[in-house]
C-alpha cells in the first residue's frame, strides 16, 4: 500500500451538507479500493488564484490516505464525475528514509 494526498476544491457555494457529502464520497472511494483515510484537514474556503469555472472561491480539503496503487484510477474517475469538485490533485508521497548522512555532506559549520 502506498500514502497518498489528495487534495480537492469544492464550490463555494456548499453548505456543511454538501461538504461532509463530498468528503463522504470521496471516501467511500478510497475505502472501496482496500483503501483507508489516515487523516483529513480541511483548510476552508480561500481565494482562487485564477477563476476555476467562473468561481473566484473555493473549499479545500486535504486527506491522506493509504490504499493500493490501482486504486487510484478508481478514486480520480469516481471525483471527475463529481460536479461539486473544480479540481483535484492525487499526490503519492515518497518515502523519507532519515540518515544522519545529510549533515556529514552538507559541511555546516
Amino acid at each position: 500500500m502506498n500514502s497518498y494526498e489528495v487534495v480537492y476544491i469544492l464550490q463555494p457555494k456548499l453548505d456543511e451538507d454538501g461538504i461532509n457529502g463530498v468528503n463522504e464520497r470521496v471516501t467511500q472511494a478510497v475505502t472501496g479500493q482496500n483503501g483507508q483515510v489516515v487523516s483529513t484537514e480541511i483548510w476552508g474556503q480561500r481565494k482562487l488564484a485564477y477563476p476555476i469555472k467562473n468561481h473566484f472561491l473555493g473549499y479545500y480539503i486535504l486527506q491522506n490516505v493509504e490504499m493500493p496503487p490501482s486504486g487510484v484510477t478508481e478514486v480520480e474517475r469516481v471525483m471527475r464525475l463529481n460536479e461539486d469538485l473544480l479540481r483535484f490533485l492525487v499526490i503519492r508521497k515518497e518515502d523519507v528514509k532519515e540518515s544522519d548522512d545529510n549533515n556529514e555532506e552538507g559541511g555546516e559549520e
